[in-house]
C-alpha cells in the first residue's frame, strides 16, 4: 500500500469524520457543533482509544488541502473550457493565498509544482491554457512519428498522483470528465480516453477524493453548457454520468457540471468536517494502515469515516536545549546555504531502482569537518530536513546535539523516499539558532519506466564493513510479532562480496586507500532466466586529462535477491595512478541494454602524507 510508509512513522494519526442529522434527512447539511468525546466511541485495530475531538473550522492549525487539477488527455473542447473556469474561480478568490495547495496535471501529463499563490497559480493556468496537446495512442500503430506520442498520460498521471501520499492533509482530485467523442475522427478509435474513472485505484491507494467536474454539460443523453454548440448527441453519455457518479461515490468525492459549484461542495467537505486524533502505539505502526471504526451514541446523529491520514513522525533524537523559536530561526536561516570559514558540509546520496514489491534503499550520506585553525568545538548541533518540493512540505524534521572529535563526523541514513522531487538541507547553529553553516542537495528519484535493465548508482568507498547483513531492500509481511525479527534480515545492496562497503560522500582519496566500487543491476522477469554473467561491468579510471589508468571488465554475479553485483577493488597505490582529480567509469553491458549503461563519480586523490 502506498499510504504504508507514512503510518509505519507517524506520531499520531486523525481521522476526518462528516457529521450530520438524520432527522434534517440533507446530508449536505451543515455538521452540528455540539458533539463532544463523550459521544463519540472510537476503535483502532480492535481496542478500545482515547482521542480529540475538534469540530469543524476549530482546528488551531488547520492544513491547507492539496488539490490536482487534472485534465483529461486528447480532449480540447474539454481542455479549453476547464481552463477558463478555473481561471475565472481562482482569479476570484479575495486573498493572495489560497485556501488550497493546488497543482496542474496538464493534458500532455506535464505536473505544475503545488503552490496556494494566487498569482502564480494563475500563471501556471496561463501556460497550460498555451499548451498544444499531443495525439496519444495507446500502443503503436505504425503511424510517422509526427503525429504518434510515445508515452502514456495514465502513467504520468498515476505517478502525479502518487507523488500526493506523503501529504498529511486531506487529498482531492479535481477531474475534468471527457466527452463521449473526440474531435478527431477516424483516428479516434487509437486514442486514450482515460477519464476520472481511470483514477480510482491509485485514488483509492493514498485516501484521495476525487470530485468530477463534467464541465462538457449538464444532460445525461446529450451534451451541455459551453460544450452544446461543439458537440453531436451522443448516447455514450449515459455510461459516461453513471461512471462519473460511480467514481465520485467510491472515493467520497463529488461532481458537479459547473468548477465553481464543485469547489463549493469541496469547501463544504473539507470544512465541514470534524477531526479525531489519536496517539499511535508500536504495534499500530507495525499494521500500518489502522483499522478505525467510529459510532456515536447521541441519536438521530450519522457519522461516516472520510479518511485517516498519518501526522508528524517519530524523532529519532530530541534536541534537549532546542525552543520552538529556534528551530523555527534555523528552519528560516537555513533555506539557503549559508557559507562557512570553519566548517564544510558535504552530501552525497546513492540510489537502487524501486522494485516491485520491495522498498527502495537510498544511502544518504554527510560529513561535517572543522576546516579552522586546532580542534573544533566539543559538540555540534546540527539540523537536518528533507522537504518534498512537489508537494512544498516536510517529511524529516531533526535537530540533535552530537559530541565528535572537533575534527570530522560523517552518519548514513537510509533516505526512505519515494519517487519525486526533494531538497534535503543540513545547517549547523549555536545555541541561539543562529545558522553557522548550512548546505544543500536536491535529490530527484524516478518512477521505474519498465526497462527491461535497472542500474543503481555507482557505489564508492574506501571501507568495507564486515557487519552483519542489515535492512536494505525488504519486503514486508504480515509475520506475527515473534517472526518480525526474520523481516529485516533480508537483502542488503550496500553489501558487495563479503562486506558492506560504507559509501564516501566527499569522494576524497588516498593514494594509500583501497578503492572499493560496485554497481547493482535488476534484469526484468522475462530476463532472469538468463545467468549474470550474461552482463559485465567495464570500470574504468580515467586521469584529468582522460588517460586510463586502470581498467577492469567484471562478469556480473547472482547475489541474493539484491540484484546481480559486479564488485571491483582499485588499489590506489598502483605506480601508474598518479594523485589528483580522476574520473571513474562503469559502462554496463549484456540482454536487454540496447547500447550501455554508463555511470561516473568524480574522485580526488591525494598523495600520501609522510616519507
Amino acid at each position: 500500500m502506498l499510504r504504508r510508509d507514512g503510518f509505519s512513522v507517524a506520531r499520531e494519526a486523525t481521522i476526518s469524520l462528516r457529521v450530520f442529522d438524520t432527522k434534517s434527512g440533507d446530508e449536505k447539511s451543515a455538521a452540528p457543533r455540539d458533539l463532544t468525546i463523550a459521544d463519540v466511541t472510537l476503535t483502532v485495530n480492535g481496542t478500545v482509544r482515547t482521542g480529540r475531538l475538534v469540530a469543524p473550522g476549530a482546528g488551531e492549525t488547520m492544513v491547507s488541502p492539496m488539490v490536482l487539477l487534472v485534465f483529461p488527455p486528447n480532449q480540447p473542447t474539454i481542455h479549453s473550457i476547464g481552463v477558463r473556469q478555473a481561471e475565472k474561480y481562482f482569479s476570484s478568490q479575495p486573498n493572495e493565498l489560497l485556501p488550497w495547495k493546488v497543482g496542474i496535471l496538464d493534458s500532455n501529463g506535464k505536473l505544475t509544482p503545488f503552490t496556494d499563490g494566487r498569482s502564480q497559480l494563475l500563471a501556471y493556468l496561463d501556460a497550460v491554457d498555451r499548451t498544444i496537446e499531443p495525439f496519444e495512442y495507446r500502443s503503436n500503430v505504425g503511424l510517422r512519428s509526427s503525429v504518434h506520442w510515445e508515452g502514456s498520460w495514465l502513467t504520468n498521471a498515476e505517478e502525479a498522483i502518487a507523488l500526493m501520499q506523503s501529504f498529511s492533509g486531506p487529498k482531492v482530485l479535481l477531474a475534468m470528465n471527457p466527452l463521449g467523442e473526440s474531435m478527431y475522427g477516424l483516428n479516434d478509435h487509437f486514442l486514450a480516453h482515460d477519464g476520472p474513472e481511470s483514477l480510482v485505484h491509485i485514488a483509492e491507494h493514498i485516501g484521495a477524493h476525487i470530485y468530477v467536474a463534467n464541465v462538457g454539460g449538464p444532460e445525461v443523453d446529450v451534451p451541455g453548457g459551453d460544450a452544446s454548440g461543439d458537440r453531436p448527441a451522443s448516447g455514450n453519455f449515459s455510461y459516461r454520468s453513471y461512471a462519473m457518479m460511480q467514481t465520485a461515490r467510491d472515493t467520497m468525492g463529488g461532481f458537479s457540471n459547473s468548477l465553481k459549484d464543485l469547489a463549493g461542495y469541496i469547501h463544504r467537505d473539507l470544512d465541514e468536517n470534524y477531526s479525531l486524533t489519536f496517539e499511535m502505539t508500536d504495534a499500530d505502526r507495525d499494521k500500518g494502515i489502522p483499522a478505525v471504526d467510529v459510532t456515536l451514541t447521541i441519536p438521530d446523529r450519522r457519522v461516516s469515516v472520510l479518511d485517516v491520514v498519518p501526522v508528524g513522525s517519530v524523532r529519532e533524537m530530541v534536541h534537549p536545549a532546542i525552543t520552538k523559536e529556534i528551530a523555527a530561526r534555523v528552519k528560516r536561516e537555513a533555506k539557503h546555504p549559508v557559507a562557512s570559514p570553519v566548517f564544510a558540509i558535504i552530501q552525497h546520496v546513492d540510489s537502487f531502482p524501486l522494485r516491485s514489491g520491495l522498498e527502495p534503499l537510498l544511502p544518504m550520506t554527510c560529513e561535517v569537518e572543522w576546516t579552522g585553525q586546532g580542534r573544533g568545538p566539543g559538540q555540534l548541533s546540527i539540523a537536518e530536513t528533507v522537504e518534498d518540493t512537489n508537494l512544498a512540505t516536510t517529511i524529516l524534521d531533526r535537530d540533535v546535539l552530537v559530541n565528535w572529535n572537533g575534527h570530522s563526523l560523517s552518519w548514513e541514513r537510509d533516505g526512505r523516499l519515494r519517487p519525486g522531487r526533494y531538497v534535503w538541507r543540513v545547517a549547523i547553529h549555536d545555541d541561539e539558532g543562529k545558522v553557522l553553516a548550512a548546505a544543500e542537495r536536491r535529490v530527484e528519484i524516478p518512477f521505474p519506466r519498465g526497462a527491461a535493465v535497472e542500474a543503481s548508482s555507482l557505489v564508492v568507498g574506501k571501507a568495507c564493513r564486515g557487519d552483519a547483513a542489515a535492512a536494505g531492500l525488504r519486503k514486508r509481511s504480515d509475520a506475527a510479532p515473534a517472526e518480525k525479527e526474520g523481516e529485516h534480515l533480508m537483502f542488503d545492496p550496500l553489501r558487495a562480496a563479503d562486506c558492506r562497503v560504507k559509501p564516501e560522500p566527499d569522494d576524497r582519496f588516498s593514494a594509500g586507500d583501497m578503492l572499493h566500487a560496485f554497481v547493482r543491476i535488476y534484469p526484468a522477469g522475462k530476463l532472469e532466466k538468463r545467468t549474470a554473467e550474461s552482463w559485465t561491468a567495464s570500470f574504468v579510471l580515467r586521469s584529468a586529462a582522460g588517460a586510463v589508468e586502470t581498467e577492469k571488465e567484471i562478469p556480473f554475479t547472482l547475489d541474493g535477491g539484491s540484484g546481480y553485483l559486479a564488485y571491483v577493488e582499485v588499489p590506489l597505490s598502483s605506480v601508474a595512478i598518479r594523485p589528483g582529480a580522476h574520473t571513474l567509469d562503469v559502462s554496463m553491458k549484456g540482454p536487454g541494454i540496447h547500447g550501455s549503461l554508463k555511470d561516473s563519480r568524480e574522485i580526488e586523490i591525494s598523495a600520501m602524507d609522510g616519507p
